[in-house]
């Protein structure tokens, strides 16, 4: 693997876990109290402003592309063929 490819690779994971980051954020600072019967839903969660909502959803698919493709790129770094096919095959289905 070349040096301009694993730059490459690397800002695009980097930006993705930014990506991420920022749709947790936006998600996560809420009342933690809940009631009912869902016990992961919490009033804060339930409470959450639709562009927050949206927001967070809207960077995660960014996300998801850039951390996908700089996990692949760093799959060249194993050697041997099988394991690299193993590789690509459990971040495909994960």
């Amino acid at each position: 693997m070349n040096k301009r490819k694993l730059y490459i690779a690397m800002i695009c994971g980097i930006l993705g876990c930014i990506c991420f980051g920022g749709g947790d954020w936006l998600m996560i600072y809420v009342n933690t109290a809940h009631s009912g019967n869902l016990f992961w839903l919490t009033e804060g969660v339930a409470a959450i402003p639709e562009w927050r909502n949206t927001l967070a959803m809207a960077l995660s698919f960014p996300g998801i592309i850039l951390y996908g493709a700089a996990l692949f790129a760093m799959s060249d770094f194993i050697l041997r063929e099988r394991e690299k096919g193993y590789t690509k095959l459990l971040l495909l289905l994960g």
